[in-house]
């Protein structure tokens, strides 16, 4: 009996280790997904960029999401901008990406990029 409560123990660390691996997979995942956007939205020329300042101010803003796929999931990503934050002359941008994997998971980028 002993050796049957081990081998129980054993099993539910197993199936606890598993999942945690495939969830640190999925979030690798999503970081790769949001950082993509970021930098392409870091890149972007002045007049796009300006553009989508005006278009995407909240995290509802209509346009200003897709919903790509990686590892096997699909992504909700969003993104939006904050004018004149941090400073002056800066826009802050963040971008969200959202997932369910045994329940609803989320990870938010925010960087800075001039006006």
């Amino acid at each position: 009996t002993i050796f049957s409560f081990a081998v129980l123990g054993l099993a539910v660390g197993t199936v606890t280790l598993t999942r945690t691996n495939a969830d640190s997979h999925l979030r690798a995942a999503a970081i790769n997904v949001a950082q993509a956007r970021l930098e392409e939205l870091k890149a972007m020329n002045s007049t796009t960029l300006a553009a989508l300042v005006a278009a995407c101010t909240s995290v509802s803003s209509t346009g200003c999401n897709d919903t790509p796929s990686a590892s096997g999931i699909t992504y909700d990503r969003r993104w939006w901008f904050a004018p004149n934050s941090p400073v002056a002359g800066v826009n802050r941008i963040d971008v969200r990406v959202n997932w369910n994997n045994h329940g609803s998971r989320t990870v938010t980028f925010t960087a800075a990029v001039p006006q």
